[in-house]
């Protein structure tokens, strides 16, 4: 573990972030890892033919098992803690790379693949939990981005591995980054928050000040304090309780929220891009392009976008960050709508490259600078501590189904309504979820996770207008 006086508190948040972000861009490359493998397995010489059945299995299959890492989730962190977790979790996702390496057929794959999204959908909660916990008010923001930043990092490593070898030795090489993540874990304390959900005051201190340094007592006494008045009301969960959780204002409404910013993300365009990119490149900048090549060069700027997504969201509120990026994405799905029926209808032609790929582009921007880290943000800061681990394990289950549907149903809109029609349809479920995330966000930024969940009960009225909600002078830039 840390040791208290030679590392300043910074440095190990920053230590704290990069575990987790390394596990992060494991999962991420996971997550791109077919645009790798189908092709290399659709050669003539390829040594593990597909049919088109298996093909869609494989690449589909990851999505359902999300959803069982999403639901165990709760239950593994609660019971084990952040830090045991951390390393259970790690265990699909190595069994996922050491099997792919040595398969020789297709059942010994789509085992792979479902051991990848069970990963995937624990990892994507835990991350939240974690960087959320762990780290200063003042740099949550920036921190809880990077670990957008590590999965958009994976996704263009293993395109990049794979257009340079095998996708077994691209496997490996991504094994590699679990093994990494797994060594630094050691070296990782227990959540102060964890602790104190378990009554250990004393430890619960001693983990907050390795962490946090002494300047932070104000928020470590927050902390113990609700706690203790939490723990002494706990009781054992009945049918009866149970229902009572559920109706609370604190338990529904940052699912209620959760959803419609995960809703925004898929439907803005983030994970079709990353899993028909070259289809949706073909059918909006003309079939004449390479598409490769303006998947490759969209895949830079989404990196760019996501490194810049630190900075601006540690500069901004985070209202100010879901609405312009979200506004822009919208715009630029009515753009390219107008622009596709203008092409066919013959008042534009193809060989306006320029005016698609700006929008591509634009739109991959929006969805890499804002839309998708906020996603990461909220989760790690809106739901309070006695519901966090199940709320965002159940936020982010109904939100796998939204994936799943929406990555199914891609493939059967373009031959019915075309890209046009599909973008309209994308366009108008980001207007509406604008305008339910307009009415149920709260602002968070600068404020302590107790101060959050107090104003997500109702109770935080005067923290609202405190100097804790103004964005705290920047000390330094991640």
């Amino acid at each position: 573990m840390f040791t208290h006086m030679t590392i300043s508190p910074f440095l190990k948040q920053c230590f704290v972030t990069a575990t987790i972000c390394m596990n992060v861009l494991s999962n991420g490359a996971s997550y791109g890892f077919p645009a790798v493998l189908l092709p290399q397995l659709k050669l003539p010489d390829s040594t593990i033919p597909i049919t088109k059945s298996e093909e869609s299995w494989i690449a589909s299959v990851v999505t359902v098992a999300m959803l069982v890492g999403n639901l165990t989730m709760p239950l593994i962190m609660d019971v084990l803690g952040r830090r045991k977790a951390t390393f259970l979790i790690m265990v699909p996702i190595t069994v996922a790379w050491i099997t792919m390496i040595f398969a020789t057929n297709v059942q010994l794959i789509l085992f792979a693949r479902v051991m990848q999204g069970l990963s995937f959908g624990q990892v994507v909660p835990i991350r939240a939990v974690i960087i959320g916990e762990y780290t200063s008010p003042k740099n949550r923001g920036a921190f809880l981005t990077t670990a957008t930043v590590a999965q958009t990092i994976g996704i263009f490593l293993v395109h990049l591995l794979g257009s340079l070898m095998t996708w077994q030795s691209t496997a490996l090489i991504c094994l590699m980054f679990t093994a990494i993540s797994f060594v630094m874990t050691f070296f990782i304390p227990e959540s102060p928050s964890w602790l104190a959900s378990k009554g250990r005051y004393e430890e619960c201190k001693k983990h907050f000040r390795k962490l946090r340094g002494d300047g932070e007592e104000a928020e470590l006494n927050e902390l113990i304090q609700a706690r203790m008045e939490h723990n002494s009301k706990e009781r054992s969960i009945t049918f009866r309780s149970g229902l009572e959780i559920v109706r609370k204002v604190e338990f529904y409404m940052p699912i209620l929220l959760f959803l419609h910013v995960t809703l925004m993300a898929y439907v803005a365009g983030g994970m079709n891009l990353a899993v028909y990119g070259t289809t949706i490149v073909s059918l909006i900048m003309g079939p004449d392009v390479d598409a490769h090549f303006w998947l490759v060069v969209i895949d830079v700027l989404r990196i760019v976008a996501n490194i810049v997504a630190v900075y601006y969201m540690k500069m901004c509120l985070r209202r100010t960050v879901t609405f312009s990026t979200g506004g822009l994405c919208l715009l630029v799905h009515v753009a390219i709508v107008a622009y596709v029926i203008l092409v066919k209808n013959g008042i534009a032609t193809y060989d306006w490259v320029w005016i698609p790929a700006v929008l591509l582009n634009l739109q991959c921007f929006a969805v890499s600078l804002g839309i998708l880290p906020i996603t990461c943000v909220l989760a790690g800061e809106v739901f309070p501590l006695a519901y966090r681990s199940i709320g965002i394990s159940v936020g982010m289950a109904i939100a796998t189904v939204f994936h799943f549907l929406i990555l199914k149903t891609f493939p059967y809109l373009i031959p019915t309504v075309g890209i046009e029609g599909a973008y309209g349809i994308y366009a108008c479920a980001i207007l509406y979820c604008l305008i339910v995330i307009y009415f149920t966000m709260p602002e968070t930024k600068g404020r302590t996770l107790q101060q959050i969940e107090d104003s997500m009960k109702g109770m935080g009225k005067q923290s609202k207008n405190s100097d804790n909600t103004k964005s705290p002078t920047p000390t330094c830039c991640i």
